[in-house]
């Protein structure tokens, strides 16, 4: 090996390294994406629930570059996570005094027919 690629290899990061920064920001990047809409839904209930995924296997602890980030996502997931969890007490509440109104105006469970000849 020529002293060049060995300055150069040890100047910068192995391959293995970048490959699990690349694994390590692409989760970011997704849980920061669920985040986002999460935080629609706040703003408009019809969104669609984001689609389910599963993370790659990701390998060592994530780099310290990438800490900040992650705290900063789980705290906009806990804050998201709170504030839905306000809006389904909300909507509970909301099915239960329609039921009771159902209940209170006699509204009956099933179709009722009248004879209109008779």
């Amino acid at each position: 090996m020529a002293i060049d690629e060995r300055i150069a290899g040890a100047a910068g990061p192995s391959h293995a390294e970048l490959r699990n920064n690349l694994h390590w920001e692409t989760a970011l990047d997704r849980l920061e994406l669920d985040v986002i809409l999460a935080e629609r839904m706040l703003d408009d209930p019809t969104r669609p629930a984001p689609e389910p995924w599963d993370e790659t296997q990701l390998e060592g602890p994530i780099p310290s570059h990438l800490r900040q980030r992650a705290l900063d996502i789980r705290a906009r997931q806990r804050q998201a996570q709170q504030a839905l969890q306000v809006m389904l007490g909300t909507i509970a509440r909301h099915h239960d005094f329609a039921r009771r109104v159902d209940r209170a105006t006699g509204r009956p469970d099933h179709a009722v027919y009248l004879d209109l000849q008779a």
